[in-house]
């Protein structure tokens, strides 16, 4: 069943503006993946075990073309050397007036958080809910590729920020697989700080890695 305080009343109108903004995303990533510099990039690489150094050089190395994707979702959101990640940094800079559609994205972006979902239900409209298996809870969050899919009991790791009356997920998604009852599912009520986040978001990749090593 739709649980009324989760569904927006207006999805139309809300999936027609994300459809009108979702093509912002990948440059407002570019740009804040420039931000974070070679030091940042070799760091993260290391943390996750994409770091290869051949004939006295170091460099990323992607098993998978997929995974270019997700290394660029940790190094912009997770990387926090003193604190403030890339995408806080662009944030704080401030080089779009307010109102504009990217200050509006950025203004969410700065609140995102990983975690690991549950697919419950999709709606053609433009979105799904899911159950965040590590918080709890659930959440309508925005999108145009699953709902035309067959996305029900979906387990997928992703990060979301609020949007609206809704939820936008930054793009990256790690498919675990699909578990088709969810009654002995019960959440861990963590919430998680960043430290824990980072972790947790780690512990996803390597796991997702290894699973994508197993099907190639």
């Amino acid at each position: 069943m739709e649980d009324a305080a989760v569904v927006p009343a207006r999805i139309e109108e809300l999936a027609a503006e994300y459809a009108r903004l979702w093509p912002l995303m990948p440059v407002l990533h570019a740009r804040i993946a420039r931000l974070a510099g070679k030091e940042a990039i070799r760091s993260c690489a290391r943390r996750l075990g994409m770091l290869s150094r051949q004939g006295g050089r170091s460099g990323i190395v992607f098993a998978h073309e997929l995974e270019a994707e997700i290394f660029q979702d940790y190094l912009i959101y997770m990387h926090r050397p003193h604190g403030i990640s890339p995408v806080r940094q662009l944030c704080n800079r401030r080089p779009y007036p307010p109102g504009s559609d990217e200050h509006t994205l950025l203004a969410g972006m700065v609140q995102a958080r990983f975690s690991l979902f549950w697919i419950r239900e999709v709606h053609p409209a433009g979105g799904f809910v899911a159950l965040d298996v590590i918080r709890g809870g659930h959440f309508f969050i925005l999108d145009r590729s699953l709902p035309q899919q067959d996305a029900v009991g979906l387990l997928s790791a992703f990060r979301i920020f609020p949007f609206r009356e809704a939820w936008m997920h930054t793009g990256a998604n790690m498919v675990f697989g699909t578990i088709g009852d969810s009654a002995g599912m019960q959440p861990a009520g963590r919430v998680l700080d960043s430290k824990e986040e980072r972790a947790v978001n780690e512990e996803h990749i390597r796991r997702w890695r290894a699973l994508l090593g197993e099907m190639a």
